[in-house]
């Protein structure tokens, strides 16, 4: 914040109107964002640079000092001001006897004006402000410049800092919106699906750049038309007079099949637009493939034992022990662990330590499906079921896992929607592919693990509580290497082994020199 007045380097002096919108100019690339200034500088850089300025406002009490030391004889007292004195100055010399008149001006050669009508008029004493004092010089009259009393400053300074106050409240306010603005573009942008919404009124809001190709035309042809105009077939016109969402809907551009989601946009449970979603159904039947194939491609045999479990710390041991004795039961097991614990490890151990050991280990890391492919690959799909599907149908990876152990890992990433068809699996043990109606009797021990706090996301309605208890009928912690103590030196050595082969034997020596 500064502050400014009008006045030059020398007692006589007046700056001129380019002077000073140079000085704040400079000010303001320095970093400036608030002036304070008397009224006719003010109107200069307010003018001039379209900047906030604080006018300084004279009191009554600034006159009154003023008038009472003038002895003006026969004549009268001339109150020169950028626009109009106030009343109450006018009224006090009223009150005391003393002959005043007003004279304004808004320019500084305005001012040259209003201290030669005063003369003319008689005036015998002037009190103004820089501009006035120059004028008054020049045409012989004694002339006093007004001075801001503390009070004034202080007031308007007051003000200053509220509106300082405002500008850094708003200057935040805009940084997060355009922070949310910059995050929602991005998801648009980096999203696979096709998005493209509407306002109330049908006319094309957003479009993201994958709706751009499948659509087959840029932003600038789609954002601010009418939908119509642009999909001549489209269906957002009667989602936004119904309000009721159409999913799962094939659609077609050009060449392309798509299938497209409608939702609409409800505030204060009124329709304000319409935002649709298309998923290129090869594309997804390209993912669905590279999905099939990523994870079968460990085929369906778990490798590890508990002898595989490297580590002689009190912590590891205790885990170890309980986890064997789960193996002697086909109940659910829920393991929980920080990442990197070695989960599936202890999954697979698990598996090799019961009596389903020559049956199948099926393994699936929940959080690498999408959802929309996620209760296809867990429960199967019938022939027929959505476009794109394989003749024949395809059995799930429950029916896989038939007679054996089946390992979701990062269970509390699923949608609520698959945890319903998940607590029904585990209830009734069959399964029901997507599409068709047969029902298919399984027989397979249910072992997930996660490192999410489960009881945290059933307090904040993200994990069915009922389908918590159905999984966690056995529970079993592996602790994090940190609690692990000397296990640490057993680990690095384990690996360095494994690493670096048989012909390492000094850097082996070294190794150990380090560890110890």
């Amino acid at each position: 914040m500064f502050v400014c007045n009008g006045t030059g380097d020398g007692p006589d002096s007046v700056a001129s109107p380019e002077d000073i919108v140079n000085l704040a100019s400079s000010l303001q690339q320095r970093g400036a964002k608030l002036f304070l200034s008397r009224k006719g500088t003010q109107q200069i850089v307010e003018s001039a640079l379209g900047i906030q300025v604080v006018g300084l406002n004279n009191t009554l009490t600034d006159y009154m000092k003023m008038i009472l030391e003038r002895q003006v004889g026969g004549g009268f007292i001339a109150f020169f001001s950028y626009g109009a004195l106030s009343d109450e100055v006018m009224l006090m010399c009223e009150m005391l006897h003393i002959r005043a008149k007003n004279y304004t001006f808004t320019s500084p050669e305005d001012s040259y004006d209003a201290v030669t009508a005063a003369m003319a008029d008689g005036a015998t004493y002037g009190i103004g402000g820089a501009w006035t004092s120059v004028a008054a010089t020049a045409g012989g009259l004694p002339h006093a410049i007004l001075e801001n009393s503390s009070e004034s400053i202080v007031n308007a300074l007051d003000v200053a800092l509220q509106i300082r106050a405002i500008q850094r409240e708003e200057a935040v306010k805009q940084r997060q919106l355009k922070t949310r603005m910059e995050m929602y573009q991005a998801v648009l942008n980096a999203t696979h699906d096709a998005i493209i919404s509407v306002n109330e009124q049908g006319t094309v809001q957003v479009v993201n750049p994958v709706a751009e190709r499948i659509i087959g035309k840029s932003a600038l042809e789609l954002l601010g038309h009418p939908i119509e105009e642009v999909l001549p077939n489209t269906k957002l016109p009667e989602v936004l007079r119904t309000g009721r969402p159409q999913t799962n809907q094939i659609m077609q551009f050009g060449k392309t099949w798509t299938n497209t989601n409608r939702l609409p946009i409800l505030v204060d449970n009124d329709v304000r637009g319409v935002v649709a979603t298309f998923q290129d159904i090869r594309q997804l039947q390209t993912t669905e493939q590279k999905i099939r194939l990523k994870l079968h491609e460990k085929g369906l045999v778990a490798k590890y034992t508990f002898a595989d479990i490297q580590g002689a710390s009190p912590a590891i041991l205790s885990t170890i022990q309980i986890a064997k004795s789960y193996a002697m039961s086909s109940a659910a097991v829920l393991i929980h662990g920080e990442t990197g614990v070695g989960k599936e490890l202890f999954a697979q151990s698990i598996h090799n330590g019961s009596s389903r050991r020559n049956g199948p280990f099926v393994a699936l890391n929940c959080a690498a499906v999408a959802n929309n492919l996620l209760e296809s690959e867990l429960f199967g799909y019938e022939e027929g079921a959505f476009t794109g599907a394989s003749r024949g149908g395809r059995e799930g990876l429950f029916e896989l896992a038939h007679g054996g152990t089946i390992f979701l890992d990062e269970i509390g990433e699923i949608s609520t929607e698959t945890q319903v068809a998940l607590l029904r699996v585990l209830q009734e043990k069959e399964i029901r592919r997507v599409g068709g109606s047969r029902v298919i009797p399984v027989d397979v021990r249910v072992i997930t693990a996660t490192n999410r706090d489960l009881i945290e996301e059933i307090l904040k309605k993200r994990f069915r509580e009922d389908l918590y208890y159905r999984l966690n009928v056995l529970d079993l912690e592996i602790p994090p290497l940190r609690a692990r103590g000397r296990d640490v030196k057993i680990l690095g050595l384990h690996f360095f082994k494994k690493l670096s082969g048989s012909a390492a034997s000094e850097l082996h020596k070294r190794f150990l020199e380090i560890l110890h």
